[in-house]
């Protein structure tokens, strides 16, 4: 519509005219139509409807698209549109079972002794399975994950993190920009619309017929000309960086820390009290960073405890399942009278786990020890607060940002007035103080079970075996998040900043675990029974069933 009144506005103002002027307008008018072309048709390809609709064409209209995109186009994103071979078709008809996927991926090879020939292979092949069908809630094919683990595996911790910016990188550019129409043969003349663009620039300065004109009318043209030409030459040029900055980010947010700054509000606080948004302002606007390093770091624990699993736990589809429950149970395998902190809510169990770990961190009797494994806990402790006062839908379906509140509420009781306590290591060694104290502590309330879990964390007497089982704790938590988080959430808040629960996400799909639509879409699930965990592998490790789940209302 903007086009054809553009051109009946032109065509009713134009009085005529030299020729060269013309041929300047009719340049800029085509390259407006293609502008005008392309927003809405890369809109309309990243919608999540569409990509479903091309995983869902029949076969003669793949076959037909196959050929059209053969013979006219090629891009290098979105789904693979190739032909069907009556041998693929019967592979997709007839998929492996789970259990011998397991069995298959029990058995693949170490790691690969060229690891950039390794991190090639599977950036050029895991595309479509590991994001574009996980990205709609579609299922992949046994068949085809195990090809794509078998390349997966081979990659240590450093070069799978490559791999997922990449990808991560390639899956924003098909959502977020027009590349994936750009690089379609269709669409190359976007590559020369900067040049038609110049073409109309030198004809028109190189008429010098001005004197007919206002001149200030001329310069503002001029002006708008080049500029227009300049914007266009920068695209060819810069590449797609927004990723580059954003990808390492950690968000970090500390109950403690909000509950301090609530006690002794900051002057943005003050003001934030006289607009009557003094909750929101501290909730929000007091977000941190850990350092760049400390991404590269979870995902190195994530990397080791899903090939922990395949090669200690995974032994079959039933152990396969019970390993995508842990939240927190493998790590506590050899100190199961702490189970207890996990047989509740998730949101309920992250937040009581968030203050132990606080309280442990800060305790007079915490030595420089375990500092290295404390801090990595600390890192996913606190962006696991931040997904649940932030983004609690990411947390998990059903998360309840109301307990955020309920714990500052159980600290003030604890606590009271309190002046001294203004920063978070003086808050936890004063919640400290009080839990000695029985009558002041509520054992029913957030604060006052975490504090009694705290209380038993300290009674191990190994710090190094200590804060390692915390960090386990923190790694499965996080991965157990990281499985049950809609995609179309990972997708969405890529558009502001990717998530290290994203990061996460991609990594244990290339990994071979178990992805939402599989515990819906699949016909394999297993029902698993309570059992009692008295049996020790060959390695001497405890496997523990998971047993259901408390959700109090």
């Amino acid at each position: 519509m903007k086009v054809v009144v553009a051109l009946y506005v032109f065509c009713k103002s134009w009085p005529g005219g030299p020729k060269r002027l013309l041929q300047a307008a009719i340049l800029l008018f085509v390259v407006g139509i293609f502008r005008s072309i392309q927003k809405p048709l890369a809109m309309k390809n990243a919608s999540i409807s569409n990509i479903v609709a091309s995983l869902s064409l029949s076969r003669s209209e793949q076959n037909e698209l196959a050929l059209f995109c053969g013979t006219i186009c090629y891009c290098s994103m979105g789904p693979r549109k190739l032909y069907i071979t009556k041998e693929g078709e019967r592979a997709e008809q007839k998929d492996i079972s789970l259990e011998e996927f397991v069995q298959k991926a029990t058995s693949l090879p170490e790691l690969a002794s060229d690891q950039g020939k390794a991190e090639g292979m599977a950036l050029r092949d895991s595309w479509e399975v590991n994001v574009y069908r996980p990205l709609v809630d579609i299922s992949a094919l046994y068949s085809d994950r195990i090809k794509n683990l078998q390349l997966f595996m081979a990659l240590d911790y450093q070069h799978a993190n490559s791999m997922s910016r990449e990808q991560l990188t390639k899956l924003f550019s098909f959502l977020y920009t027009k590349l994936a129409n750009i690089v379609c043969c269709f669409f190359c003349c976007h590559f020369w619309l900067p040049f038609l663009i110049l073409a109309s620039v030198i004809l028109f300065s190189t008429y010098h017929k001005y004197y007919d004109y206002n001149a200030t009318d001329v310069k503002v043209t001029h002006i708008l000309f080049w500029s227009t030409a300049l914007l266009d030459f920068l695209f060819l040029f810069v590449s797609v960086s927004i990723m580059e900055t954003e990808t390492d980010m950690v968000s970090q947010h500390n109950l403690l820390s909000f509950y301090a700054r609530k006690k002794r509000p900051t002057l943005l606080m003050k003001l934030a009290t006289l607009a009557c948004c003094k909750g929101y302002v501290n909730m929000h606007c007091y977000i941190e960073h850990a350092p760049a390093t400390s991404s590269l770091q979870v995902v190195e624990l994530v990397h080791g405890y899903v090939m922990d699993g395949w090669r200690r736990y995974i032994k079959d589809a039933a152990s396969y399942k019970r390993f995508n429950l842990h939240r927190g149970q493998w790590a506590l395998r050899r100190q199961r009278h702490l189970g207890w902190s996990l047989n509740m809510s998730f949101d309920r169990s992250v937040l009581l786990w968030h203050i132990a770990t606080d309280i442990c961190f800060h305790h007079q009797s915490t030595t420089p020890r375990g500092q290295e494994c404390a801090a990595r806990s600390r890192v996913i402790s606190n962006y696991m607060a931040y997904l649940l006062s932030i983004c609690s839908e990411m947390l998990i379906p059903g998360s309840r940002i109301g307990i955020f509140t309920i714990a500052c509420e159980d600290i003030e009781r604890m606590l009271g007035d309190n002046s001294a306590l203004h920063d978070e290591k003086g808050l936890a060694q004063g919640i400290i103080c009080r839990a000695q104290q029985p009558p002041l502590v509520d054992n029913t309330s957030i604060t006052g079970t975490a504090c009694r879990l705290a209380k038993m964390l300290m009674e191990l007497e190994d710090e190094v075996e200590r804060w390692e089982m915390v960090q386990g704790v923190w790694v499965e938590m996080l991965c157990y998040s990281a499985s049950r988080c809609r995609a179309y959430l990972h997708a969405k808040n890529m558009s502001e900043v990717t998530e290290l629960l994203t990061r996460v996400w991609f990594l244990l799909i290339s990994m071979g675990m178990e992805t939402l639509p599989d515990r819906f879409q699949k016909s394999e699930y297993l029902e698993i029974k309570e059992e009692k965990a008295e049996e020790n592998n060959d390695d001497g490790e405890d496997i523990v069933i998971e047993h259901k789940i408390n959700m109090p209302i």
